[in-house]
């Protein structure tokens, strides 16, 4: 009798323990479940955070270098030259010139203009938001000693390299045609007015800003820069929005 009974307690916990055990596993199983999904959901925020990042990189646009000051440009006086000289300044990544090329060379003309730009100062190039080397492409109008001269004939300088290619870094912008301003009637003092133009993607003019300022030389150099075409810069092989400087020398003008 003691015996019969004990086995049927035992029986009973038994089938008591069984549901606990079989809640107990469900239970593991849906808290695993749901690390799981937790996990999952996890990896795919992350993979959408890395690929927007990637893609906010991609689209970081280019800063192209700028003049934040330019200083005067003398007109030789023993040289009787005349027309545009066109140099490519090579700039570290914090704007100090490193070194200049003649593009577009003017015998007695171009040494003067090199030696002049150095004391210019310039912001460097930036991509994704980092300083880096460049090139500022500068024009150099030496206008002719009249008031009525049209200037020499323009051959245009355009943009080398091959578009296909993606490892040619930056090319600054080709200059395709260009205008010689008018010379102010009476002006008193003659001299430099620096333009920087910056060149949209489509070689259309963006932006003109007065990088020296030379009343009332200004307004006639501003006219002048309106009539002049470009060749888009290309950076990686791509169309690319940049600045060139344009420097135009009024001299002063030979007695009447």
């Amino acid at each position: 009798m003691g015996c019969s009974t004990h086995m049927g307690e035992v029986q009973r916990n038994a089938h008591s323990v069984r549901p606990r055990l079989v809640v107990d596993a469900s239970m593991r199983r849906v808290g695993e479940l749901g690390m799981q999904k937790i996990s999952f959901r996890a990896g795919v925020i992350t993979v959408i955070l890395v690929c927007c990042s990637i893609r906010s990189l991609a689209q970081a646009p280019f800063r192209p270098a700028e003049v934040t000051s330019a200083s005067d440009i003398p007109y030789p006086i023993q040289s009787i030259a005349d027309g545009v000289v066109v140099l490519d300044v090579s700039l570290d990544g914090k704007g100090a010139i490193a070194g200049s090329t003649i593009v577009r060379d003017i015998p007695s003309l171009a040494s003067p203009a090199i030696s002049s730009i150095q004391s210019w100062k310039f912001s460097p190039a930036s991509r994704q938001g980092k300083p880096e080397q460049s090139i500022m492409r500068v024009a150099v109008v030496f206008r002719p000693r009249s008031y009525l001269a049209a200037g020499p004939a323009f051959n245009s300088v355009l943009s080398e390299g091959n578009s296909n290619r993606a490892d040619q870094g930056f090319i600054p912008p080709g200059i395709i045609s260009v205008s010689y301003p008018q010379y102010p009637i009476n002006a008193a003092v003659p001299g430099t007015v620096v333009i920087q133009v910056t060149v949209g993607k489509s070689s259309a003019v963006q932006h003109l800003k007065v990088a020296r300022d030379l009343p009332p030389f200004t307004k006639f150099a501003l006219s002048a820069v309106n009539k002049w075409r470009f060749q888009t810069a290309t950076l990686s092989g791509k169309p690319a929005t940049a600045s060139l400087a344009i420097a135009f020398i009024f001299p002063p003008l030979p007695p009447s």
